[in-house]
């Protein structure tokens, strides 16, 4: 399965440098063949993402009007895809080997798997996110970073959630993905490099980002269990997580109170599962 069925989707905001070595990195890797949608999340320099996509053979922008995070940059591209999967990339990642990807394409389409993730290589220490000898199989979750998607599968369960912003969007969406019986599967032999290194360049707001994970680790099981058990295992969730990097206190503080706060303000929203499912999920051994 090559480019005519495959597009390549990139959610960035302020960041043409780093997209531009991605963009590189891919061309020289023969991927220039496949349809390039980039969302630009209302970047303070929107012509500046254009003239790097530019580059691209056909390369398409999708422009925020207003900045919606990677949830909507990703249903955007989603929705703006002519192609029947997606190939869902940040835009600092890129898969080393063509041939390696289009094998499990190829397997990933045959078998009607939803969501193909693959392995993340941190260019910044090595570490891997799949495990040495752990094989090809079905799994919980997929790195949006790092994945094919079957578009219509995908956005068949409603795609990211939106309100969601960024963190925690991804196993949302999977918890959603699983309950609705559609299979996630990891390919460990494609290996997706990741050029993520903490620095200045990186434009990253941490105060705002341990606030939506604080935040969203509440609605992720709020918004799919019953609120007896998701709103408790959320809470408990959120305030582990806040605990581990000890950092930003007020905004995850903030994060924790919004997450409650907006379990209930986003109430028409919520599709509770029963507590046997709920439960399943919980203890990590979805059937």
């Amino acid at each position: 399965m090559t480019g005519d069925r495959i597009s390549i989707l990139i959610p960035t905001r302020n960041r043409p440098g780093i997209l531009r070595r991605t963009l590189d990195e891919l061309l020289g890797r023969g991927f220039g063949g496949y349809p390039l949608l980039v969302y630009d999340d209302a970047s303070d320099e929107p012509e500046a993402i254009a003239a790097v996509v530019a580059v691209w053979p056909g390369g398409r922008v999708v422009h925020g009007k207003k900045r919606g995070g990677q949830a909507t940059g990703r249903n955007s591209l989603l929705r703006a895809a002519a192609t029947d999967f997606a190939l869902m990339l940040d835009d600092d990642s890129w898969p080393e080997d063509r041939g390696l990807f289009e094998a499990a394409a190829d397997e990933m389409s045959g078998a009607g798997i939803g969501v193909g993730t693959f392995q993340y290589r941190s260019l910044a220490d090595g570490k891997l996110s799949i495990p040495e000898g752990e094989g090809r199989g079905r799994v919980m979750s997929f790195l949006g970073g790092a994945s094919l998607f079957d578009v219509k599968q995908v956005l068949g369960v409603g795609g990211f959630l939106e309100p969601l912003v960024y963190g925690y969007e991804e196993p949302e969406l999977s918890l959603r993905l699983w309950l609705n019986g559609v299979r996630i599967e990891q390919f460990p032999a494609v290996v997706v490099a990741h050029n993520h290194f903490e620095t200045p360049d990186e434009k990253r707001d941490y105060r705002e980002y341990d606030y939506y994970y604080a935040r969203n680790s509440i609605l992720m099981s709020a918004m799919n269990f019953p609120l007896v058990l998701g709103l408790p295992h959320g809470i408990f969730r959120s305030v582990r997580r806040s605990l581990y990097r000890r950092r930003n206190t007020w905004a995850k503080v903030r994060g924790t109170v919004a997450g409650v706060v907006d379990t209930f303000r986003m109430g028409a929203m919520r599709k509770p599962c029963g507590i046997a499912k709920a439960w399943e999920w919980i203890k990590g051994r979805p059937s």
